[in-house]
């Protein structure tokens, strides 16, 4: 077997490694993100990774930017075959790719090239997509440009979020590296360059991303609404206090009003709607802020004519 070194940093991440193990092919070492402070505690957490390596007394080496050549002198003292990474969150430079003599892989949760970048699965929900998938692929310099040894496609179905897609994504991962790796080190898979020129990007999203218009198309807002969740989450302002709509669905229902503005309520057999810039939305889960999430179907009765969703708290500059 050759010698393995991981990088990684999310629960996809463990995923792979998951495999990798059950395949006997523990890594000698894995680089992961450094230990970040998460909450409103600010506690120094490490990465699903780390807490993986730690519990199978595995070396890791955690990425720190501002000391590049250390990192770099580490990796070659390890004097690796082969490096495989998922969802690291980290660029690596060519000098890095060069150092194992079976190369450098990648897997990434898309249909190479399309949704190279930071958030291929939020990005693809957003775009409205029914079709992704896991590409398994050599990688080079630039970002997830690499020639692409292996996919396999994955349907998503219209109402899948973000995590439950990357729950798939990750079964999907496991099943690509059970079956595209050992084929790769035998050398058995023939890579094929990408289309640079079908290429498209995903970008990281911030909690901004998540402000909802209801100027928008229904089903615009419902992608947003399951793209961001559970990161960053989709967010209005209703009576001035933030709702995180937490899931929705598309609906044929409309409102007795025709007249009704963008983001009105009405409330219909115990179902929560909201009026689009074009169509309608149900709700089904929200949550306000510091309160437990909720099914709309439980508070709809509480919502008459007249209440409507803002993009913006009334008393905000």
């Amino acid at each position: 077997m050759p010698k393995l070194v991981f990088f990684g940093s999310s629960d996809l991440s463990v995923a792979v490694l998951d495999e990798l193990e059950q395949l006997g092919m523990l890594p000698a070492a894995i680089v992961t993100q450094p230990d970040r402070p998460q909450g409103r505690r600010a506690e120094l957490l490490a990465t699903p990774v780390k807490d993986w390596a730690l519990a199978r007394k595995i070396r890791v080496i955690d990425f720190q930017a501002e000391d590049a050549e250390r990192f770099y002198r580490d990796l070659v003292e390890l004097r690796a075959d082969l490096y495989v990474t998922a969802a690291y969150g980290e660029y690596l430079p060519k000098k890095v790719l060069d150092l194992p003599r079976q190369g450098s892989l990648n897997i990434h949760p898309s249909l190479l090239p399309k949704y190279r970048g930071a958030s291929p699965v939020q990005t693809a929900i957003l775009e409205g997509e029914t079709l992704s998938g896991v590409s398994l692929m050599l990688m080079d310099e630039k970002m997830d440009s690499g020639p692409v040894l292996a996919q396999r496609e994955v349907i998503i179905p219209g109402n899948a979020s973000s995590g439950e897609m990357m729950a798939v994504m990750a079964d999907e991962s496991r099943y690509l590296i059970r079956t595209a790796l050992p084929q790769y080190l035998a050398g058995e898979l023939q890579a094929r360059a990408q289309d640079g020129s079908q290429a498209t990007y995903s970008r990281t999203f911030t909690r901004e991303d998540g402000r909802v218009d209801f100027s928008k198309s229904a089903p615009e807002i419902h992608n947003l609404i399951r793209g961001l969740n559970p990161w960053p989450g989709a967010f209005s302002y209703l009576k001035g206090r933030r709702v995180k709509l937490h899931s929705s669905k598309l609906t044929d229902v409309r409102p007795d009003c025709k007249n009704l503005p963008p983001g009105s309520i009405f409330c219909r057999d115990e179902g929560f709607f909201v009026v689009c810039g074009e169509g309608v939305l149900e709700l089904l889960e929200i949550q306000f802020a510091s309160k437990a999430q909720i099914s709309c179907a439980s508070c709809a009765h509480n919502y008459r004519e007249g209440y409507r969703f803002e993009s913006f708290p009334e008393t905000e500059d």
